[in-house]
């Protein structure tokens, strides 16, 4: 979301530092050589992130798959083939250690060694923020999401058809198979379960974010619910309303960016290769240009810390990749939907207003072809895609 323009006066340059104090000092002298420094060690923080949960999620299916061949989690795949279908269990309980982990590391360092510093050409270093509220927020509010995508997904996967037969895809399938069978099924309850989970993870990382909660709303830094009641006509902020739209904005962003990844995930593998795919193009970027040009581009301060944890959900994902392949097993709404949305909130922390709504407009273009269009077709229609999609698959040529 977009940093503040009340926070950077006479124009400073905002870089992010990893530094002591002394360190941080000496890196006012040098602002190009503190933009190297500081690239140097986010690329080590996504790299370590997405790396370590890789090798773990791969470890532990290694050390524990054959012990989740229970019956109530075997269903048959595309081929028709008995297989495991919860394994986002896996995905599932490597992310949330890893983002538990790095949030409590990050927290942890004594001042000064992790926080944004304004770099003014006649002024000392002045600190533009405390990483502790941002931080503790961003990582509540992903737990939140991999913890409320997770449950309610593999709600679905457990109790879901078991006969071999495709199942729902997407809010108006899960809404029309309800209405079929008379009943408020599980799809249905995760799609809307969805909604309210990710409202609450977006209210939390918004808390959090001076750029919106604080600034926009002009609440204090505490008053987090304040943006709400004045939308509905509860106060008197007239800027509320915008807070209020940034709000569903947000929801709506990481509630698609789920079900993107769900409806992908026909084939082996297709939706832990976009949700790469994502991550490498999306927020990788954002957050090695974020040290030296968050005011530029309108960066989300915290976006090297989304970014971060975004990595630790993707890389438990692709651990999992060469398995998944093989047609072991697969990862199901257990997985896909956590990581996806994991994702949604992390582009929508990052980015300015401008992208979240281009960003809202393809993906709820994309959820609504998916209701008329098959993905897999149109992927096989297309050679890249077709080549990618069957890459590393030795059932798939």
């Amino acid at each position: 979301m977009a940093v503040p323009t009340a926070a950077l006066a006479s124009g400073p340059a905002v870089v992010a530092s990893i530094a002591a104090p002394a360190h941080t000092r000496a890196m006012t002298l040098v602002p190009s050589l503190a933009l190297i420094i500081n690239t140097t060690h986010t690329g080590a923080l996504l790299g370590a992130a997405f790396a370590g949960s890789l090798l773990v999620a791969a470890l532990f299916w290694r050390w524990f798959g054959a012990s989740m061949s229970r019956d109530r989690w075997i269903r048959p795949n595309y081929r028709g083939q008995p297989i495991v279908a919860v394994s986002g269990l896996v995905v599932l309980v490597v992310s949330l250690i890893a983002i538990a982990t790095t949030a409590v590391v990050i927290v942890s360092l004594p001042e000064g060694e992790w926080h944004w510093a304004v770099h003014a050409p006649d002024q000392s270093v002045l600190l533009a923020r405390s990483p502790d509220s941002a931080t503790i927020a961003g990582g509540i509010a992903a737990l939140v999401l991999l913890g409320g995508f997770g449950w309610l997904g593999y709600r679905d996967d457990a109790r879901g058809s078991t006969d071999g037969q495709a199942a729902a895809s997407g809010f108006a399938g899960h809404l029309r198979q309800s209405l079929r069978q008379r009943a408020f099924t599980t799809g249905l309850q995760k799609a809307l379960g969805g909604f309210f989970v990710a409202a609450v993870a977006v209210q939390i990382a918004l808390w959090g974010d001076p750029g919106e909660a604080r600034y926009l709303a002009g609440a204090n830094p505490g008053d987090w619910f304040d943006p709400v009641p004045h939308a509905v006509g509860l106060g008197t902020d007239p800027d509320a309303t915008w807070s209020l739209m940034a709000l569903m904005r947000g929801v709506l962003i990481v509630a698609l960016s789920a079900n993107l990844l769900n409806l992908l995930d026909r084939a082996p593998g297709r939706a832990a290769k976009a949700s790469l795919g994502w991550w490498l193009i999306a927020l990788v970027p954002a957050a090695l240009v974020a040290p030296g040009s968050a005011g530029r581009f309108g960066l989300g301060f915290e976006v090297t810390e989304w970014a971060v944890w975004a990595g630790a959900a993707v890389g438990a994902s692709v651990g999992l990749l060469r398995s998944e392949l093989a047609e072991q097993h697969m990862q199901g709404d257990t997985g896909v939907n956590p990581v996806g949305a994991v994702l949604g909130i992390a582009t929508v922390v990052a980015y300015p207003a401008t992208v979240e709504w281009v960003v809202l407009a393809v993906l709820s273009a994309v959820n609504l072809a998916s209701e008329r269009w098959s993905f897999s077709r149109l992927i096989d229609a297309v050679p890249p895609l077709r080549w990618l999609d069957r890459l590393g698959s030795p059932h798939r040529h």
